[in-house]
Formats: structure tokens, C-alpha cells, sequence
């Protein structure tokens, strides 16, 4: 284990953080040292995969090492000279909001009490889901009277916490998080790769670093699997023991980014209480990175938090540099994944409809430097989406009515087709006191708006605001395409929310005195704090059992072992195999295998007609032919065509039985065999 990561971690740090330092210091305004680390992984993973992307348009070539090197380059020289040429960036650091001030009894007696119950509910005393409905009641009780009663600012603070209390602080949070990631690997074996897609995203991966492209496998942004590709260049390790690795820390990244925010929002307490509760107590972060869901987990967890950050900024010290960096940041998310591009559009969308009029109207300049940042934003999404979503045939098609392409296809398969989980599942990703305390933040931030510091307050409380409205009307219908993926990224704000919370209740537990008020408070802060050290503990100890769901769990040995002896005698052209070995995907055989052809469906599946390869249904039927009618002409042209080297089967595959291919000795010949898995090679004539 520590071997492996010593050899893995230094080419992660070359790629993904030294070539954005410089970039970061002349674009953010900050003296911050962790968010400083956060935005440099940002422009790191932005600008390096983008230069990579370049050349392998340019010279037609896939990742190598001489690609991933030029790329550093580039990347860290150009940061350094702009460094050297404008020097570092400045601005105000000061939060754009004051805390809030302390709630009374009217707000913290209905608080403590939904505490309690969700306390009683999170412990098992009192079972049942019924009991969110009085919970949410209570909660929302709790915020209209803060609204109503709130009226004073607390007085300005003016002690401050020494820089070394502040990063000690924050690295025992960031540990724990670690933890939550690679506890799982430490108590279960290494490596311990947890989540089906990994299989898929290896494969791309390796798509990457032969041809340059992955297009052909799956509509899938470019950006994520040339990351993994330069870093497999540059550390000698496969994508598929790479992800074992180095994924453990996505979960860290997540953290960093609602640190970097909330610390830009409220102060650094609140960011240190939003990495605990983003990557410690957050259920959507863990199954993100148990699915192995890595390009989500680094598009809707990482760049959209600080691309909303650098947002924020913009409101505050509009600046040339803080909208290039605004722009850099919201473009990337189009480069890593549909859903956060899809996420952030929108909400730009409603930034563009809401407050920038406002802006030009009341603030020219800032209105104009915001205009333009978003202008670009724009035009770099567009590069980055033209090919990966054939965006000259979507215009096309919507403008003409004549096909739409891969992309019009994409959104046609997604939308209206799978049913919301409705509130009542918010739990499930998200986590007791991250719901609550966060529905709770939720009115603090929005009674705090009557003593506003001005503009920039404002608007960024109602970019928060409506960044959770989209969310969560997105995760409760079908025609948001993705309303689970939606359910999940709501616990992002809320998280940010929760946190806001926390410590204002911690800022308003009593000292001494035995008054009323005094113990109520004392009370709601008692039950906060248990809710969320037993989140804690729970959270640490999912992370250190088996995946919870069964495909997500290694694969069985007798599956790795034919993976193996694919990958030991592929010489080129095919495979087929059955839509699952076991409770393992037929592209685990393809990745383990070095493959990138045929991908087989169940039947189910491909009639459903949703997240297909961009080729489309035909081939998919094509291999189940394939694997069901081994003595049919039809059959061999297939494999003619396709180059199909093997056919792969699972010998315990409830719809497809591998004994007829047996029975054909003059057409195919057994050429391996374990207790579970059978391969034939086509004979040649």
C-alpha cells in the first residue's frame, strides 16, 4: 500500500496541483494557504487535460508520456510566467457576510425539539419515516420564528484564530475525511477498489492513452479519463489500479471546495465545519465514490462548489482576474461531466435572468466584468462541448428538424425517463443532521439578508438560494433527466447550510447561567452535536465494511483470473461476454482485458433505452445474437466484422447457456476454464 502510493501520489501532485500554483496566485485573492491548495488543484485539473485535449487533436496521437510532460510544461510555465509579468492577485478577504445573531427561545425550542426526535429516529428508538414529516415542521417552525424575531447583528468579532490553530484544526478535519475514503482499502485489503463504473471509465481511460479519444465507447466528456490517463503515463500504473489509488481522495477534494466557499462566505469557522459536513457526514460524497462515480464526484462536488465560489467573488471584487477564473472554473465542468455542465448552465442561466440586469442597471462595472466573465465561461464551454456532444448537428436538428446527433440523442434518452425518489429518500444521500440542520441553515441565511452588508451579500445569499430551489425541485421530477443524480448534488448546499447552522449554534451556547433561554440553548446545541458525532462515527464505520451494494465489491477470483488471461493474450480485435459474470459487468472483462469492443446489454436494459453508447441499440442486439445463436450465419458474419477474438460467458448466466458453443467443436474452441467462467476462441477457417 505505501508503496503504491508513493509511486502514484507524486505523479497525482504534478498534474493535478504544482502546474495551477502559479495560475492561483494570479487569480484568487487570498492569503489562505488551504484555498490556495484547493483553487490550484482546480486550474490544475482545468487547464492540463484542456492542453492535452490540444494535442491530441493537433497530431492526431493518444496520451503519452511525451504529451503528458508537454502538458505540465506548458501549463506551470505559462502560470508562472503570468505570475511574474501581473503579480499576485488583489482584493478583500474580509467574508461578504456577518454571523448571524444568536436565536432566541421562540427559534431554539422547536429546534431542540425536531433534534430529539431526529435524534430518537436516527438512533432506532423511535423507527419510522412518518417522523421527518413533524421533524421538517418543527425545523421550519424554528426558522420563521428567527425571521420574526431577529432583527440585531451581533457585534463584530474581532479575536482571531491564529494561522497555526486554523490549518491544525482543518487537518484533523481533512484526516477524517481521508479516513472515510481509505479505511475501507486499510481494514478490507489493498487494493480495495469499491464501484461497478470503474470498468467503463478504465476502459476510457486506456482509450485515452491508445487513440486520444473515447467517443466511440461512451458519451462521455474528455476530461476526467485524460486525467487518469497522463497520470498512468507518468506513474506506470494501469487506469484500473490507479483508481484504487487515488480515489479515496476525491471525498478530500470535496471537503476542500465547501471549505474554500464557505470561508469565502461566512469565515473560516464556518469553512472548517463545511468539510466536516460535506466530507464526513454528507451520504451523496461516500456513494459517489462507492459507485465509483468519479467524473460526477469531481464535476457536481468539486468545480461547480468553487466555480459558484469564484462567483461570489465576482460579486464582491469585480475584477479581469476573477473572471477569468470564473470562467476557467465553469467551463471545466462541461470538460468532466454532462450532469454539472447541465447544473451549472442552468443556474447561470437564472444568474444571467435574476441579478445581472440589476448589476448593469445599479453597477456598471460590475455588471460588465461580469457579463464578459460569463461570456467567456460560455465560449469555453461550447469548445469543450462541440465534439463530445456533436453540437453542429444538435443546432442543426433543432433548427431544422433533421437529426440531432449524439447529443439531441443523449438528451432524448434521458429525459422523463426515470422516476424521482420524492423527499421522502433525502436521507438515504444525504444524512440526518446535514437534512435538518441544513433546512435550518437554510432560513438563518435568508432572516441574516434583513442586515445585509450590501450588494455582494445579497446576491450571493440568493445565488445559494436558488442553487438549493434548483436542486430540489430537479430532484422531484423526471423531466430533469436526472432526478437521483439531482437528489444527491442538493446535499452539497446543504451541507454548506448545515454547517452555517452548527456553528451559530455553537456561537450561541451559554456560558454560565441558568435561565430559560440558557438551557434551551444548551440543549439544541447538546443534540447538534451528538447527531453529528454519531453521523460520524457511522459514517467511519460504512466506510470500513463491504460496499453496500453487491456489484460495487470486487469482483469474484474466478472472474479476475479470466480477466487476467484476456488481458495476457490480447492480440487485438474483440471480445464478447455476457452481460454479467456473476454480479460483474461484461465491461470489467473489456477493462481487465484491454478491450474496448463488443459492450453486451441484458435485454431489459437495451430496451429501456437509456444511457446507451453513442452507437446506439443495433450492436448491443448484435452481441446478445452473438452469445445465443453460436451455429448462425448471421452469427459468423458478426464476429467477422466485429474482429471477435473470444466470447467470454459466465456459466451460470440465467439467460444464456454457454453449453451449445461447446457442443460446436468445428466453430469454436474452449480456451480457458475456471469453476465460473468458460472462453471460446472462434476457430479460424
Amino acid at each position: 500500500m505505501i508503496s503504491d502510493l508513493l509511486q502514484t501520489l507524486p505523479a497525482a501532485f504534478l498534474i493535478g496541483v504544482l502546474p495551477g500554483w502559479f495560475w492561483t496566485r494570479c487569480l484568487l485573492a487570498s492569503g489562505d494557504r488551504a484555498e490556495q491548495f484547493v483553487y490550484a488543484i482546480a486550474l490544475s485539473i482545468t487547464l492540463v487535460p484542456a492542453v492535452a485535449l490540444s494535442q491530441t487533436y493537433l497530431f492526431a496521437t493518444g496520451v503519452t508520456l511525451a504529451v503528458t510532460l508537454v502538458s505540465v510544461a506548458l501549463v506551470f510555465l505559462a502560470g508562472l510566467a503570468a505570475y511574474l509579468l501581473f503579480g499576485p492577485a488583489k482584493g478583500p478577504e474580509e467574508p461578504l457576510s456577518r454571523p448571524p445573531s444568536s436565536p432566541g427561545f421562540p427559534t431554539l425550542a422547536p429546534l431542540a425539539a425536531a433534534l430529539a426526535l431526529a435524534l430518537l429516529m436516527f438512533l432506532g428508538v423511535a423507527p419510522g419515516g412518518w417522523l421527518m414529516i413533524p421533524i421538517a415542521v418543527l425545523v421550519l417552525a424554528a426558522g420563521i420564528a428567527y425571521w420574526s424575531t431577529s432583527n440585531t447583528p451581533p457585534p463584530e468579532d474581532s479575536r482571531r484564530v491564529p494561522a497555526a490553530a486554523r490549518y491544525a484544526l482543518l487537518s484533523v478535519v481533512l484526516v477524517l475525511v481521508l479516513a472515510r475514503g481509505y479505511l475501507g482499502p486499510i481494514v478490507n485489503g489493498w487494493p480495495f477498489p469499491r464501484g461497478v463504473d470503474r470498468y467503463e471509465h478504465a476502459v476510457m481511460a486506456g482509450m485515452m492513452m491508445r487513440e486520444g479519444s473515447n467517443e466511440s465507447f461512451m458519451l462521455y466528456p474528455p476530461g476526467f479519463h485524460l486525467l487518469t490517463a497522463m497520470i498512468s503515463r507518468l506513474s506506470g500504473f494501469e487506469p484500473l489500479e490507479v483508481f484504487p489509488i487515488l480515489a479515496p481522495t476525491l471525498p478530500l477534494m470535496g471537503a476542500l471546495a465547501c471549505y474554500a466557499l464557505a470561508q469565502r462566505l461566512w469565515g473560516f469557522e464556518y469553512g472548517l465545519a463545511a468539510a466536516l459536513t460535506s466530507g464526513l457526514l454528507l451520504g451523496g460524497t461516500y456513494l459517489h465514490f462507492e459507485e465509483a462515480r468519479y467524473p460526477n464526484f469531481i464535476g457536481e462536488y468539486f468545480l461547480i462548489v468553487l466555480a459558484i465560489a469564484a462567483l461570489v467573488g465576482m460579486y464582491a471584487s469585480p475584477s479581469a482576474r476573477a473572471g477569468l477564473l470564473l470562467a476557467l472554473l465553469g467551463s471545466s465542468t462541461v470538460l468532466y461531466h454532462q450532469i454539472a455542465g447541465y447544473s451549472l448552465a442552468v443556474l447561470l442561466g437564472c444568474v444571467c435572468v435574476l441579478f445581472l440586469p440589476y448589476l448593469l442597471l445599479r453597477d456598471r462595472k460590475k455588471g460588465i466584468y461580469l457579463t464578459l466573465a460569463l461570456a467567456l465561461l460560455g465560449l469555453l464551454s461550447v469548445i469543450y462541448a462541440w465534439d463530445t456532444y456533436d453540437l453542429p448537428s444538435l443546432v442543426a436538428g433543432m433548427l431544422g428538424g433533421s437529426e440531432t446527433g449524439r447529443g439531441g440523442e443523449a438528451v432524448a434518452m434521458a429525459i422523463g425517463t426515470k422516476p424521482a425518489n420524492g423527499p421522502g429518500h433525502f436521507l438515504a444521500t444525504m444524512s440526518p443532521p446535514v437534512l435538518w440542520l441544513g433546512l435550518f441553515g437554510l432560513s438563518l441565511m435568508l432572516a441574516g439578508g434583513k442586515n445585509a452588508m450590501g450588494t455582494p451579500d445579497i446576491l450571493a445569499r440568493l445565488t445559494l438560494l436558488v442553487w438549493t430551489l434548483l436542486l430540489f425541485f430537479g430532484s422531484l421530477t423526471s423531466y430533469s433527466g436526472f432526478p437521483d443524480r439531482f437528489e444527491r448534488d442538493l446535499g452539497v448546499p446543504l451541507s454548506l447550510l448545515a454547517a452555517f447552522a452548527l456553528i451559530t449554534l455553537l456561537r450561541s451556547s451559554p456560558r454560565s447561567g441558568g435561565s430559560t433561554v440558557n438551557v434551551v440553548a444548551l440543549l439544541a446545541v447538546t443534540l447538534s452535536v451528538t447527531l453529528v458525532g454519531a453521523q460520524s462515527v457511522l459514517s467511519l464505520e460504512q466506510a470500513a465494511g463491504p460496499s453496500t451494494r453487491l456489484k460495487d465489491s470486487p469482483p469474484p477470483a474466478e472472474v479476475v483470473a479470466a480477466g487476467e488471461w484476456l488481458g495476457r493474450h490480447n492480440d487485438g480485435g474483440s471480445i464478447v461476454a455476457t452481460p454479467y459474470l456473476d454480479y460483474v459487468p461484461s465491461r470489467a472483462m473489456l477493462a481487465m482485458g484491454g478491450y474496448t469492443r463488443m459492450q453486451s446489454y441484458d435485454a431489459a436494459r437495451i430496451k429501456r433505452a437509456r444511457d446507451l453508447p453513442p452507437f446506439g441499440a443495433p450492436p448491443l442486439w448484435d452481441a446478445l445474437w452473438v452469445l445465443q445463436h453460436p451455429e448462425d450465419g448471421r452469427t459468423a458474419q458478426l464476429l467477422e466484422k466485429n474482429e471477435v477474438h473470444y466470447v467470454v460467458f459466465h456459466k451460470r448466466y440465467p439467460w444464456i447457456d454457454w453449453r451449445p458453443f461447446a457442443l460446436q467443436r468445428d466453430l469454436y474452441r474452449p480456451v480457458y476454464e475456471n469453476d465460473s467462467v468458460i472462453i471460446f476462441a472462434p476457430r479460424q477457417d
